[in-house]
């Protein structure tokens, strides 16, 4: 098999140096690149599998290549290598992702070696190149699968629910998270499948977890595609009287993107929902720039929360007053608020005192199995003993 090709673009010779040895260490075809104009014209003629990319490249930026990346419809991963302070390394992932490219975390500068060797050990087992065959092959043997991250509610702590999140459990690469296959997905025509399949299996799920614990929902994301499919909400309708789940149950978790794909087809196909008892979710609500019109234009119960805003809170005062404005204008609404993306005790008593309804993120609990999170469920309520979430 052929080595899995990486180009390292950094204008510091001592970087490119080690970061290919590391690289060709990890079973990578590794090249290095001081200048953007010679690797994105490499990048054209042979597209490498995976992009270590420093910020600032002299007079130049990496956010001209991630630019020309997108524009070159690149599939490659990137991974950004800079010493720029978090908050403009953090900025310059979320343009990467807007622009359609996969983006892995950054990792800073200086680093270890032991860090950059076990980030490009990961990123071997996952840039292979996915075809869509190997998608619908997925689909029809079931490797797709939830894992389930738990959602609770700040006044007492009581578990809510979960995000049932995707998976892809691989038969040779193992458990690959959404950032290395989704992209694909959703631009084939696997996703609304998939999507239909993700539902009934949360609902088999959940209806096995409601047997001990009345009153849960689960939450599903829903893509602009599937949105385009007219009879969207009648299989959804389907999938729930199949399934004999309560349709308040459910919550479509609907990004802006998605909400603003064709004004009136979707606004009547959520309002139907909507009227069914199905709950609606804007996601990644202050992200975009017309958050505010879809959520006065379609009929969400829900809003969450983007992670880039609770993640720092703690100690950015731009985000705290953010989220706190957030949480007054959907409570002004009467939607519901979900902040996820939540890691700390700090950050959980810091969106108590603001009102926040509903906490989602690593400080509760890790995405996982139907199983663990029963077992999450039954030690929350003292039916078992606490144990410690297994995480997929």
């Amino acid at each position: 098999m052929s080595l899995s090709r990486l180009h390292v673009v950094d204008d510091d010779p001592t970087i490119r140096e080690i970061a290919r040895r590391v690289a060709e260490a990890a079973g990578f075809e590794a090249l290095g690149f001081d200048a953007p104009a010679a690797f994105l014209a490499a990048a054209a003629s042979d597209p490498p599998e995976l992009v270590l990319l420093d910020l600032a490249i002299g007079e130049q930026d990496g956010i001209g290549v991630l630019e020309a990346l997108a524009k070159l419809n690149s599939r490659c991963a990137i991974i950004v290598l800079s010493g720029l302070e978090d908050r403009l390394v953090g900025s310059a992932v979320r343009i990467g992702r807007s622009l359609g490219l996969q983006m892995l975390e950054p990792l800073a500068k200086p680093f270890q070696l032991q860090d950059l060797r076990a980030r490009l050990t990961a990123a071997a087992a996952m840039v292979l190149p996915i075809r869509e065959s190997d998608v619908q092959d997925a689909l029809a043997s079931h490797q797709l699968v939830p894992r389930y991250q738990p959602k609770v509610r700040l006044s007492d702590g009581a578990p809510v629910g979960c995000e049932a999140l995707v998976r892809w459990q691989h038969p040779s690469r193992g458990l690959l998270a959404p950032s290395h296959f989704l992209p694909l997905v959703e631009a084939g025509p696997s996703i609304t499948p998939l999507t239909y399949q993700m539902i009934e299996r949360a609902m088999t799920d959940l209806a096995s977890w409601r047997q001990r614990h009345p009153g849960l929902s689960v939450a599903v994301n829903v893509s602009a595609r599937s949105l385009d499919d007219p009879e969207f909400a009648d299989r959804v309708w389907d999938i729930l009287a199949r399934t004999g789940a309560d349709p308040s149950s459910l919550t479509l978790e609907i990004t802006e993107t998605a909400a603003m794909a064709d004004t009136a087809a979707v606004a009547a196909m959520l309002t139907r929902l909507r009227i069914r008892k199905v709950n609606l979710s804007l996601d990644d609500f202050g992200t975009g720039f017309s958050s505010l019109v879809e959520l006065h234009r379609m009929p969400f119960s829900e809003l969450k929360i983007d992670r880039a805003f609770v993640g720092t809170m703690e100690t950015d005062r731009d985000a705290r007053v953010i989220v706190k404005a957030i949480i007054g204008l959907a409570h002004t609404l009467g939607l519901t608020t979900v902040a996820e993306g939540v890691e700390t005790e700090a950050a959980m008593d810091m969106l108590r005192e603001m009102g926040c309804d509903v906490a989602q993120g690593y400080g509760i609990g890790k995405p996982m199995t139907a199983e663990a999170f029963q077992e999450w469920l039954d030690a929350r309520a003292g039916i078992v003993a606490p144990a410690l979430a297994r995480v997929g």
